[in-house]
């Protein structure tokens, strides 16, 4: 049996306060040390000073107190300021001793009182006993500087014997004089200190000041401190307590206390009203084990240093129940007969696979018979124990811990079922194993151990047990033979999810899960009233790709989702949160001219490749898995028949893609707005270069077909390698005349996977400056120029120029170039010639004409500015 120390608490039967330092530099008075009283009548003042903040009435009386037992052997020293001519009405008292904290009532101790009538005041010490007081040292009255202000340093001294003496410095420096010297022992004990004002004057509300406070025991004290005990708060606090006070800074200092283990230094010190007695604040929590503290550099208030090498020790072990997992059931000996290596007897070894001791006082472990209770004992981490009959504890001894169990609950050589429980009546672990799971039927006829292979694996059962490997028969007491960790950091995710048909859909994971969470078909559910699979076929052994199963069939034309959860893989890490969902899309059938052809490049640059673009006519989104691109022959027969896609691809309303064998050959030649929206097929159908026909078929369906001809080119385009054609109206015949033309040159010659340039807007025509004066000073406001255009149809070609107030061509921002439909330029400020163009006005002339010979021109009319320094 195992017993445990936690830890040892001498007690410090009495702890002096030996000493009061107080500056305020904390800027409060409600701690280190705490003072009480009238605490709403105090403040602590920008200079870091004491400073009263009572009523402003006249006849008041406030004061404060603190603890301080300090009486004989003493010195007090503080700083006083009064600002104002103290009289008898309006004075201030510091009660160096007092058995009260309440200073204003009937006491038993001594003060120092300064305030009295006449120009000149004197620093005189009084015993009070009762409300009766008595002059014991009569100051001799002081000139000062100015007779409206008070500021002193007084220090007060009392040996063993009780003969006091006063001094003081009236320039508030440590040049004391004596103000003289007197035996009292009337009172040789002491429980508070502090300070009293009174004033009749309402205006002296907030005109004492005090700071500076020392109480020191002038005893010699040669003798170190000692650190007489360490208790445990909590994980993360030890309690270190002292023979004696310690000195503040010293005992503040984190790097002065070292915490083996690896723990190190702690993160904080904290002082508590004992000054003999310190808290440690850890970082981190601590683990249960053994542990030694040690302190340095720690001085008591004499300067007297710890001895090196101070140091206590402590065992520490949390509270904890442990929980599912934390001790596992993890080999099993049912059939012991005919062992190459193993005694002839039955075992049963737990892990603990935690890193915390487990006192396993009250668990229970059973079979469907019999139960055996734990008595006191505590495993440690990572530890082994064995179980087996009581007659049977010296066999197993020399393998490691033997707890031998009265009664034993036997195993059965074909299966069982295994239960452990903690003291709670938690389930920390249950094994309902088969003789099926050795998996050898060798070895299923005796002599092998059954052991676990991961305890970190959820793919329980056979999955997660096999038959001893190991030469003896088994491993009892140490690792199993067959151990191997299944633990991996790879979450599991969803890869995809394919609608097979209306009532099927296949998903595949990025890695094989744990076939019990898998296969449950409530962990699988679609929305819009579909509802949970009623079938699950898993279609390989790895459990990584999955046939669903729905009765009711998914809404053609509607999306719905998909949701997977508490899917695991075999190490436990639940399916990926971000992905454990997919968007399922049975899409309408696609009718003829649903999608219509929108822009052919047939005549590609050199190295460049053709491209078709599709676009999507109908308000729904539409599947292109259901879409075929062809040609036709020599004949005119439909030929060369390419699936675009063999996935479900959803092209949404008004959207425009791409059919390309490369995309980034098409996005480097051209600006493609829109470049999700490729499909990069292994091959098109060829189309020539002179005519052709592009078709796009839905089942072998016609949706549309467009026959071209490189005659549909713009006439006056000098070179249509690299242009694509366009289509301009959408509510017109594919094969109309006129409907096909040239992309504008201003854009490159193609739109590949956005609106055409050429199509008709159907809109306002205007051209427009956007702001006509701009500033090109690089400034980030208007330092361009910036003009848009639009007109009802494409095919248009436009010069654009820039002239000067005086008819001077400037610019040339366009030279009969085809244009969009709709548009922009910018002038940046710059003439032909490469140099700034100068302050002054401008005029933009835009000539636009057609194929027609009609032409029209606008004019605008611009100032190029800059700024006025």
């Amino acid at each position: 049996m195992l017993k445990i120390t936690l830890f040892s608490l001498l007690l410090v039967s009495k702890i002096c306060f030996s000493q009061v330092v107080e500056n305020f530099d904390d800027g409060n008075f409600s701690q280190n040390p705490t003072w009480n009283g009238n605490t709403e009548s105090f403040l602590i003042n920008a200079d870091r000073q004491l400073q009263s903040n009572g009523q402003k009435l006249a006849s008041q009386t406030i004061y404060l107190s603190t603890k301080n037992n300090l009486c004989l052997n003493t010195s007090w020293e503080f700083f006083v300021q009064l600002n104002f001519d103290p009289t008898s009405t309006n004075f201030t008292r510091i009660y160096l001793v007092s058995d009260e904290a309440n200073l204003t009532g009937s006491l038993k101790g001594y003060f120092v009182q300064i305030g009295e009538t006449g120009a000149k005041d004197a620093f005189h010490l009084y015993r009070q006993t009762g409300k009766s007081t008595s002059k014991i040292i009569s100051g001799v009255a002081k000139d000062r500087l100015r007779g409206s202000l008070v500021q002193a340093k007084v220090k007060v001294t009392r040996d063993l014997n009780g003969n006091w003496s006063l001094f003081t410095d009236v320039l508030g420096g440590g040049n004391y004089k004596l103000e003289g010297s007197v035996l009292d022992k009337t009172f040789v004990e002491a429980s508070y200190f502090g300070v009293f004002c009174k004033y009749a004057t309402a205006s002296r509300f907030n005109q004492y000041i005090f700071d500076d406070f020392s109480i020191e025991d002038l005893t010699p004290d040669v003798t170190p401190p000692k650190m007489n005990a360490v208790k445990v708060l909590d994980s993360l606090r030890l309690q270190v307590v002292f023979s004696e006070a310690i000195d503040t800074l010293s005992a503040l200092l984190a790097l002065n206390y070292n915490l083996d283990n690896q723990v190190g230094h702690p993160i904080s010190v904290e002082q508590t009203a004992n000054s003999a007695i310190y808290i440690l604040h850890f970082k981190n929590p601590l683990a249960s084990g053994p542990y030694i503290i040690s302190a340095k550099e720690i001085t008591d208030k004499k300067g007297n240093r710890i001895a090196d090498g101070a140091s206590k020790s402590f065992f520490y072990i949390k509270a904890y129940d442990g929980k599912v997992g934390d001790l596992v059931i993890n080999e099993l000996f049912a059939n012991p007969s005919n062992s190459p290596g193993l005694p002839n007897a039955e075992f049963v070894e737990l892990w603990n696979t935690s890193d915390e001791y487990l006192i396993t006082t009250g668990w229970k472990y059973s079979d469907l018979t019999s139960t055996f209770t734990f008595k006191e004992d505590t495993i440690a981490p990572r530890a082994h124990i064995i179980l087996c009959a009581r007659a049977d504890t010296s066999t197993y001894k020399p393998f490691g811990k033997t707890i031998g169990l009265s009664p034993w609950p036997s195993l059965n050589n074909t299966g069982d079922i295994l239960t452990l429980v903690n003291a709670k009546g938690d389930e920390i672990d249950k094994v309902a194993y088969s003789d099926r799971w050795y998996k050898d039927d060798a070895k299923k006829k005796g002599g092998f151990t059954l052991e676990l292979i991961d305890p970190k694996n959820v793919c329980t059962g056979i999955q997660n047990w096999a038959a001893a490997i190991n030469a003896s028969g088994g491993t009892p007491g140490r690792q199993n033979s067959v151990y191997h960790a299944q633990v991996s950091s790879e979450i599991p995710k969803l890869l995809s999810a394919n609608v097979v048909d209306s009532v099927t859909v296949e998903i595949v994971f990025s890695k094989p899960v744990d076939s019990a969470s898998a296969s449950k078909l409530i962990n699988y559910q679609i929305n819009n009233g579909v509802g949970n699979p009623v079938e699950i076929r898993f279609s390989s052994g790895m459990f990584d790709k999955a046939i669903l199963v729905f009765d009711t069939p998914l809404i053609r034309g509607k999306e719905n989702t998909l949701l997977l959860s508490n899917i695991t893989d075999c190490a436990g890490n639940l399916i990926d949160p971000n992905t454990n969902f997919a968007n399922l899309f049975l899409a309408k059938p696609i009718l003829q001219n649903d999608i219509l052809i929108a822009e052919v490049l047939f005549n590609p640059r050199l190295n460049g490749v053709d491209f078709v673009e599709i676009y999507n006519n109908t308000p729904e989104a539409l599947d292109l898995k259901e879409l075929q691109l062809a040609n036709v022959d020599d004949d005119g027969n439909l030929a060369n028949i390419k699936k675009i896609t063999s996935k479900t691809l959803l092209i949404e309303p008004g959207s425009y893609w791409v059919l390309t064998t490369n995309y980034e050959n098409v996005m480097q030649n051209y600006v493609a707005e829109n470049p999700s929206q490729f499909v990069q097929m292994a091959t098109l159908p060829a189309f020539n270069n002179d005519k052709g026909t592009v078709i796009l078929l839905s089942n072998g369906k016609l949706i549309d077909r467009f026959n071209y001809t490189e005659k549909m080119h713009n006439p006056l385009l000098k070179n249509p390698d690299g242009v694509s054609l366009e289509r301009i109206s959408f509510t017109g015949p594919t094969n109309a005349i006129g409907n096909f033309t040239s992309a504008a040159s201003s854009i490159g010659f193609a739109t590949p996977s956005y609106k055409n340039s050429v199509s008709k807007s159907g809109e306002e025509v205007y051209v427009n400056l956007l702001a006509k004066t701009f500033s090109p000073d690089g400034d980030g406001f208007e330092d361009f120029l910036q003009l848009e255009y639009q007109f009802a149809e494409g095919e248009k070609f436009a010069t654009v120029n820039v002239y000067s107030d005086r008819g001077v061509l400037i610019k040339r921002l366009l030279k009969n170039q085809t244009i969009p439909t709709k548009g922009s330029l910018n002038w940046d400020g710059f003439t032909d010639a490469g140099t700034k163009a100068p302050v002054g006005i401008y005029i933009l002339l835009f000539d636009v004409f057609d194929l027609n010979g009609q032409t029209t021109r606008y004019k605008k009319t611009c100032v190029l500015a800059t700024k006025l320094n």
